[in-house]
């Protein structure tokens, strides 16, 4: 499997409330919160493993939390990505409510990832790639 299949099949994964976001999919928890929040747009980003290169736990959790800091102006929910394949591990993300596409963007670039997942209210999740990869 290759890299942009391996993104579009991962579950991306809310602890509390609990949902799954599937990419070409609609979810309908997620939607309830945006509704309950006023907001029309999403994303879910990591800040884990940059340009898909593994990092040590303690250098991976640094980088959640300084994208935790990042978007603390949001309101925001943790989560983490989990792919088919069980040897990748799962990566600690968040699910950023009320974010601009531009904005997340900007921010996934910054953060040096691959791709991050991006939807509206009522529409599929998206997979935007940010660089080019295989």
């Amino acid at each position: 499997m290759n890299l942009l299949d391996a993104y579009k099949t991962t579950r991306y994964t809310v602890y509390a409330p609990s949902m799954v976001i599937e990419i070409s999919k609609t979810c309908q928890p997620l939607d309830d919160l945006l509704a309950e929040h006023k907001a029309s747009e999403w994303a879910f980003i990591t800040a884990w493993n940059p340009r898909a290169n593994v990092l040590k736990d303690a250098e991976n959790h640094q980088r959640h939390l300084q994208l935790k800091e990042k978007v603390r102006d949001y309101y925001t929910l943790e989560g983490e990505g989990i792919g088919v394949n069980p040897a990748w591990k799962p990566e600690r993300s968040w699910l950023i409510i009320g974010i601009s596409k531009k904005r997340a963007v900007g921010i996934g670039r910054d953060f040096k990832q691959n791709a991050i997942v991006y939807g509206t209210l009522n529409e599929p999740a998206e997979l935007l790639k940010l660089f080019d990869f295989d």
